[in-house]
């Protein structure tokens, strides 16, 4: 499928386990499938951090590519994440993924980029590069926050664009407005069509009305139909409406995005699972289930944001 241009809501799914800690393929089938079917989803994005990837090995990302593959059909894209140290790393599980039938990459700038690869330009070139010259699929950038290091100047985004025309959309999480708008104006000047997905979670309302043409984020695998909603809602110019689904999303991005972060994935696994759609909420090791004070906060969120009994509630 041809993700050019594509807006909309591209979940950030969750990688289930089961009770022995391996891949629950049942669940994993039952949860993306879940995510296809919701009015308004373009693409299924998977082993990104909502995913655990860092968890799984190189087979067993393939396999989840795999099943997106199967379960999302003609109708939705699949993006798979690329989490790697190495150009090489990379490229191996780039070549993975487009032989499990990914549309296209995701691709995440490596740890070491945030001890300073802003200021070595040519090093954040050439490991993208590599990656598009093994592998020839469309590309998502993934562009973080400038204050961890693991973001991109507007000058060097703009330069990203320019030399890889298989950019097709950057995953915008610079978590400042302002910066966000400088971004938002680099893929606007750049020449050709690239979606603008933001994935700032603690205001995806206001980065939507700035502009941006769809959200990839890991609150899309518990709250598809609510994202959905709002992003119908801006695109027509319907403020009323875009702030009542922010309300409703106001409760759990209050309950999953907060301290220690490390939780906020597994803290979505578990509502899932109070929701009747995933019947072991356990993170893989290291990360520990979260507590049953925890549980009921997350049940309470889910209760104000019109989302427990068996699934999504109608607005």
């Amino acid at each position: 499928m041809d993700l050019t241009g594509i807006g909309g809501i591209w979940p950030a799914s969750l990688t289930p386990f089961d009770r022995d800690g391996a891949v629950d393929q049942a669940a994993l089938r039952a949860h993306l499938g879940h995510l296809a079917a919701t009015p308004g989803v373009r693409a299924l994005v998977v082993n990104g951090h909502a995913g655990e990837t860092s968890a799984l090995d190189r087979a067993e990302r393939q396999q989840v590519v795999r099943i997106a593959r199967d379960v999302a059909g003609a109708a939705t894209g699949v993006v798979a994440g690329i989490v790697a140290e190495d150009p090489r790393a990379a490229s191996a599980l780039a070549r993975d993924a487009r032989d499990a039938g990914a549309d296209a990459l995701l691709l995440f700038p490596p740890l070491l980029f945030a001890g300073g690869a802003e200021a070595r330009p040519e090093m954040v070139l050439r490991f993208f590069a590599a990656v598009a010259e093994a592998v020839p699929l469309p590309i998502v950038l993934f562009q973080l926050s400038r204050a961890s290091g693991l973001g991109y100047a507007p000058e060097l985004l703009a330069r990203l664009l320019r030399e890889m025309p298989g950019i097709i959309a950057v995953k915008e999480g610079s978590e400042i407005p302002a910066a966000y708008e400088d971004n938002l104006l680099v893929l606007r000047d750049c020449g050709r069509k690239v979606s603008m997905l933001t994935s700032n979670n603690t205001w995806l309302l206001a980065s939507l009305a700035l502009g941006g043409d769809g959200i990839l984020s890991g609150i899309g695998s518990v709250a598809p139909g609510i994202l959905a909603e709002m992003h119908a809602a801006v695109a027509r110019g319907d403020l009323a409406a875009a702030r009542r689904a922010n309300d409703r999303l106001r409760p759990l991005v209050r309950v999953f995005y907060r301290r220690p972060s490390l939780d906020m994935h597994n803290r979505m696994k578990t509502a899932l699972n109070l929701m009747g759609l995933l019947p072991n909420p356990a993170p893989r090791a290291p990360l520990l289930p979260i507590t049953e004070e925890e549980r009921a906060e997350i049940r309470r969120a889910l209760a104000a944001s019109g989302l427990l009994a068996g699934g999504e509630m109608a607005a």
